[in-house]
């Protein structure tokens, strides 16, 4: 997103896991100023499906996330202490299907059978206010949505790490890697007329760039570098700000893309999705 003057990757995250008595919602949201750095954040833990009704289409309302609309148009505001973000989201262009089909099984196995689809392009504008300051935002988001059984990660050893990968190409990628008692990697890419191909991917951490949290312990890459064969992709991925810990051992990072896609130059974003260790 652009205002102001600056850039700004916002995100709102509703997560809810797990059945009605022992589940839990996380509604949480940041906003990263990709300029300077800044960086704030929101996250609440509440009983599962809080926030949650039986309406059509989305309608969430926690204390930090209200959020309601269909496939057309979409209504979002979110908010930190230090301000809110209040948009109007209209999905444009085709849904991508992760793994072609919107299922896959997670960590490789079927008692994990997962499904995610996303709208990769969707109109953003409304306005950002920060420290009382309110100023006129617009840009590209990406809706994603997924659901479906996930290990108990007390007792399963696995990790995973999700980037939603926007191009100045015009493709779409939404890259998987997965890692439990063995890796899985892929890459969904959807061209901009609409047609998706799913491959091979190689994601490799910089292991020189980890950042640990002071909050919860965790250790996290800030860089990756990122080959998706079947594109003639190579892509160097840097988050703008180390310390975006959304929530304790979850890396949710703004990043920016450099490199080629098909022997030519590219650039991008994404947010980039990593459980630490």
């Amino acid at each position: 997103m652009t205002a102001g003057g600056h850039r700004y990757g916002l995100l709102a995250h509703f997560l809810n896991t797990g059945d009605a008595k022992q589940g839990r919602v996380v509604s949480a949201m940041s906003i990263t100023n990709e300029d300077t750095g800044w960086y704030a954040k929101s996250n609440i833990t509440l009983p599962s499906r809080t926030g949650l009704s039986d309406k059509q289409g989305v309608d969430i309302h926690t204390d930090n996330i209200t959020w309601t609309g269909d496939t057309k148009e979409q209504k979002l505001r979110a908010k930190v202490p230090e301000g809110t973000f209040d948009v109007t989201l209209r999905p444009q262009g085709n849904v991508l299907y992760n793994a072609g089909t919107g299922y896959y099984p997670m960590f490789g196995d079927t008692k994990y059978p997962n499904y995610q689809y996303a709208f990769p392009a969707v109109d953003t504008s409304g306005t950002l206010t920060l420290n009382g300051r309110t100023e006129k935002v617009r840009g590209q988001s990406w809706l994603d949505r997924q659901w479906g059984p996930l290990p108990n990660f007390a007792t399963v050893k696995a990790s995973w790490t999700w980037m939603n990968i926007n191009l100045s190409n015009g493709d779409k990628v939404s890259l998987w890697k997965t890692e439990s008692d063995k890796e899985n990697t892929w890459a969904t890419v959807q061209k901009p007329d609409g047609t998706q191909t799913v491959g091979e991917a190689i994601v490799t951490p910089d292991e020189s760039t980890r950042w640990t949290s002071p909050d919860s312990g965790r250790s996290f890459p800030t860089r990756w570098k990122v080959t998706i064969p079947g594109e003639n992709a190579k892509l160097n991925v840097k988050v703008y700000a180390e310390n975006q810990e959304l929530v304790p051992g979850r890396l949710e990072g703004s990043a920016a893309v450099t490199g080629t896609y098909g022997h030519r130059p590219v650039t991008g974003s994404t947010y980039i999705e990593v459980t630490g260790r």
